[in-house]
């Protein structure tokens, strides 16, 4: 299936790419897709995770603009044509 996986600021860096479209298995989770791309993209492990390898807590991932938080979290499962976003902290003043 292919879906469409997004990255902003100090995450669009450490992968090189604003909007990658990607293809997974069937049955895929957030937490399959971020162990992938932290394998194949060095210093985006440390980004995301704590730890105790839990999503550090500003981290904001979504999925089809709605935060997996409100959903099964990590364990939340991919579907075809699904927009995964992945955003830093962020800060203003």
């Amino acid at each position: 299936m292919k879906i469409t996986f997004r990255t902003f600021a100090t995450f669009r860096e450490v992968i090189g790419a604003r909007e990658m479209e990607l293809t997974l298995p069937p049955g895929e989770k957030i937490r399959d897709l971020l162990e992938n791309l932290c394998n194949t993209h060095p210093g985006l492990r440390e980004h995301l995770f704590d730890a105790a390898g839990q999503i550090k807590p500003y981290i904001l991932i979504l999925k089809n603009g709605r935060s997996i938080t409100s959903l099964q979290q990590l364990d939340t499962v991919i579907d075809e044509g699904d927009v995964i976003a992945v955003f830093p902290p962020v800060a203003g003043g």
